[in-house]
């Protein structure tokens, strides 16, 4: 079979490997699609050190396989498994920091979710982190469950709450994965970007647009605040100019949320002194729990986070190096792997 892998001094590459086989609690899992994740170009361009180098991980399939001791799930059944999960046990997880459970990157799919099959390690399906996908017309829909709980995760830690102003900055594919979680939650949503497509995407699914080329971004989000600046600001670009950005545009007493990852080494050059005096709260937000995973498959299935609107370009497994230039040329929106 095929799959994506990625290989020292070379990149990723598509190679035929050996069809996995499922030990005892373990599945095998059709590929259905995989979503393109900012992680996984980084972890191509050597910029992403985070756990083991391993491509793919929004990935929907199909259960083929079914190892030992597996009973509550069955072949043909159409499903999310979650790439990592946590012990629910350690300090970190009883502690209010799942994603910061030392269990919580060692297991992943293999070889990967770009591959025609994969397989879910024991302990990923043994914790339940394998989730039923009903009521979709089109499954393929179901590979943003990750992403969007990401969104979520990072929603509850800004203190989202409905009747405030959220700027995004970078309505890339997570911005808008975050534009359109936001709307849902009755939140007025400013889009912020250099893009001019994706300005366009940020209108069509609700935001206003704020474009970083034209003028100071600051004052056109306070502009359209009435002086204030935003309630919360999410930062889902590695762009470390975007970090400042966001500090200054961000109201005194609100909140700059740091979702999307900037590259190994990067150093913030801004006057954190800003911070105190405005008691603007930093935080970061990294990955989803199991709970947000929930939130998020319940939020697709129910039609009220729209795959139609966010996927736009689909390559097989064998095109992935069209995928990745796709990426790399900010086109669409979420690129997606099918077999």
């Amino acid at each position: 079979m095929r799959a994506v892998l990625l290989r020292p001094r070379v990149g990723a590459s598509v190679e035929e490997v050996p069809e996995p086989v499922p030990s005892k609690g373990e599945l095998v899992v059709e590929l259905i699609a995989c979503g393109l994740c900012g992680t996984d170009v980084e972890r191509i361009r050597g910029g992403y050190t985070a756990g083991k180098a391993v491509l793919g991980h929004e990935a929907v399939g199909r259960v083929v396989e079914v190892g030992e001791g597996v009973d509550w799930l069955r072949r043909g059944e159409v499903v999310v498994p979650h790439h990592h999960t946590n012990c629910g046990e350690c300090y970190y997880c009883l502690n209010g920091s799942p994603t910061m459970c030392p269990e919580y990157r060692k297991h992943h799919f293999d070889p990967g979710g770009f591959a025609e099959k994969f397989r879910v390690p024991e302990f990923i399906v043994r914790r339940g982190a394998v989730y039923k996908v009903r009521g979709l017309r089109d499954p393929e829909e179901a590979c943003l469950t990750e992403p969007l709980a990401c969104c979520i995760r990072a929603a509850k830690r800004a203190g989202v709450r409905e009747g405030q102003t959220v700027a995004v900055f970078g309505v890339g594919a997570i911005g808008a994965l975050f534009v359109a979680l936001l709307r849902g939650l009755g939140v007025e949503v400013l889009g912020v970007d250099v893009n001019p497509n994706r300005l366009g995407i940020a209108e069509r699914l609700g935001a206003r647009a704020v474009d970083a080329r034209q003028g100071s971004v600051e004052q056109e989000v306070r502009a359209l605040t009435g002086g204030r600046g935003a309630d919360v600001s999410i930062v889902a670009t590695g762009s470390v100019r975007a970090v400042s950005s966001a500090i200054s545009s961000t109201r005194s007493g609100g909140v700059v949320c740091l979702f999307g990852l900037p590259s190994s080494g990067t150093k913030l050059d801004h006057d954190f002194s800003e911070l105190l005096v405005r008691e603007v709260s930093l935080i970061s937000s990294n990955a989803a729990s199991e709970e947000e995973m929930v939130e998020a498959l319940d939020l697709i299935s129910r039609g009220k986070v729209r795959g139609s609107e966010l996927i736009t370009h689909r390559f097989s497994i064998g095109e992935f190096g069209r995928a990745l230039e796709a990426f790399e040329k900010g086109e669409g929106v979420k690129i997606v792997i099918t077999p």
